[in-house]
């Protein structure tokens, strides 16, 4: 059934790293990046996006930001609130971590048709729930 798959798929991500050499895994601060890759977000939009409670979310973010992975920017017309953006060093910091996975998941993969097949089947299931209102 198709809605088993998604689950699976979601839950399989998840944990997909976890033996990584680095021990990296997809974790809340790898997807927190790759949501910031392109845009500056609100927390609002970020903990639906990331599915967190927003006192997780600011914990995250502060570690984040004092680690010079992400950056606070003040919205013009309410100095209270605030949005994220990517830094330099979290774009590299995800290109690093992204380069891992990538490196884990071809490595445990047997030839390169199996490879080719799975990111079609990807490609197809991304593209289905992108639509997926």
């Amino acid at each position: 059934m198709l809605a088993e798959q998604i689950l699976s798929l979601n839950l399989t991500t998840r944990k997909i790293c976890k033996n990584c050499e680095n021990g990296t895994v997809i974790s809340q601060k790898m997807r927190l990046l790759y949501l910031l890759r392109n845009d500056v977000l609100s927390p609002k939009d970020l903990v639906g996006d990331l599915s967190i409670a927003k006192p997780n979310l600011t914990i995250l973010a502060r570690n984040m930001v004092a680690e010079g992975l992400i950056e606070k920017l003040r919205v013009e017309n309410d100095m209270r609130a605030v949005n994220y953006k990517i830094t330099e060093k979290g774009k590299e910091e995800l290109n690093r971590m992204i380069l891992e996975l990538n490196e884990y998941i071809v490595g445990r993969l047997d030839a390169a048709t199996e490879l080719s097949e799975g990111e079609k089947s990807l490609e197809a299931a991304l593209s289905f729930l992108s639509g997926v209102k």
